[in-house]
């Protein structure tokens, strides 16, 4: 019975190549899995109805109307609690649900919440802020579930100011676009767009070099909304190489970095679990391109590879999940063996033995970045998991200590 499931599993591979709507002559392998061909075309996502809830009877006001919320709807239980719901933005969706909402009260007082989730269960441990911009992990104390609960039940002290509560630190596509344009201020690096959103937010580009463009380092981020602490990994690690190093300065002079740090505002405004306002989870969109954010960042690199007859050396893509690890393809399938990221992953773990990074191969048919840097562009690349509950002084140092290391790593390669 083997041969004809092979034939079968051949078949439907076929089929559902062809029925995309933009084919991309991309040479990736025959697919012997079909789990690993995903449609992504755009499909009706559910928005939010943005509203400030009041409960007068308890004198408790909550909102989600700023950037970034996620609150679908919300109850009175009794006389102290309040029990929200969340909704993914469409479904079949990650188990990642991102909820994100501010609450005020008309005095000092304690409120309870318990947040239900449609279509997912709990991840997240909800962050506090005063201010929408320093956030602090809710104490234990007053945290009654844990991270295995479907439904997830927490207190909070309230008093005349506003609490923000997010599943993650809340960074906009408008604080981000903010932090490339207080980079790009310095000589060697500029900013464009190179492309826009389904919702017609711009899709930015920073170039970080003074050579002469013929070698490549790509760096992504923010495919994945709720992913914060990756995205915080690559602020540290960009950063740190356009900084004032000795290896920085060498680096620069012999690389050029190409970053793309918001690869889905949509998502991230509009507070979404994973996918883009198409519908779609980008980093399974890199084998058909059939989303703009995607396409926008394809078409860029072949431009520049094609302009400057370019090489992109390595690709990092930046996400962030339960646990530290790194994905990557197995050592026999890369271009010419080089292994960067196991030699990569070893020197920040010697760095860091409290808080390593674990390598996990994760195949060459998924159509996700790393896969397409391979079958495409022929390079190496990574992607970068940083754990959810990674603390963020850890996440600052180790980012920039990766950054190093990887510039030494690619001098000493590529030289």
């Amino acid at each position: 019975m083997k041969a004809p499931r092979k034939i079968m599993s051949l078949i439907f591979s076929i089929l559902v190549l062809y029925s995309f709507s933009q084919p991309v002559q991309i040479p990736w392998p025959e697919v012997t899995d079909s789990s690993n061909l995903v449609d992504t075309r755009s499909q009706e996502i559910n928005y939010q109805v943005k509203r400030t809830f009041f409960f007068p009877e308890i004198g408790v006001n909550v909102s989600n109307e700023f950037t970034g919320a996620r609150l679908n709807d919300l109850i009175l239980i009794n006389d102290s609690t309040l029990s929200g719901f969340i909704y993914p933005e469409n479904h079949p969706v990650n188990m990642s649900p991102w909820y994100a909402f501010r609450v005020w009260s008309d005095s000092t007082k304690d409120i309870y919440f318990k947040l239900q989730y449609a279509h997912g269960r709990h991840r997240y441990l909800p962050k506090l802020s005063r201010d929408g911009i320093n956030w602090i992990q809710i104490d234990s104390t007053d945290l009654f579930s844990t991270v295995d609960d479907t439904t997830t039940f927490f207190r909070i002290h309230l008093n005349y100011d506003a609490i923000w509560i997010s599943a993650q630190e809340i960074l906009t596509s408008d604080l981000t676009y903010r932090w490339i344009d207080r980079l790009s201020r310095k000589t060697f690096i500029t900013s464009n767009i190179i492309g826009y959103s389904t919702l017609g937010k711009p899709i930015m580009a920073m170039s970080i070099t003074e050579s002469d463009g013929k070698n490549l380092l790509v760096i992504l981020s923010r495919q994945h909304p709720p992913e914060i602490p990756g995205f915080k990994e690559m602020i540290s690690f960009v950063e740190t190489i356009a900084g004032n190093s000795k290896t920085a300065r060498k680096f620069r002079k012999r690389f050029e970095v190409v970053v793309v740090p918001m690869m889905n505002p949509d998502g991230v405004d509009n507070g979404h679990w994973r996918h883009n306002a198409g519908g779609v989870d980008l980093n399974r969109d890199w084998r058909f391109f059939n989303q703009p954010e995607t396409t926008a960042l394809r078409k860029f690199i072949l431009a520049k590879i094609q302009k400057r007859n370019a090489r992109v050396h390595y690709g990092i893509d930046f996400h962030s999940t339960q646990t530290d690890l790194f994905y990557l393809p197995d050592e026999k399938d890369l271009p010419g063996g080089e292994g960067i990221s196991m030699k990569l992953l070893n020197s920040i773990n010697k760095s860091f033995p409290e808080n390593p990074f674990t390598p996990e191969p994760s195949g060459i048919e998924g159509q996700i970045s790393k896969n397409w840097f391979l079958h495409e562009l022929k390079t190496e690349a990574i992607t970068y998991e940083v754990g959810d509950n990674t603390d963020r002084e850890i996440i600052k140092k180790r980012g920039k200590e990766a950054s190093l290391q990887l510039m030494k790593i690619l001098l000493k390669e590529y030289k």
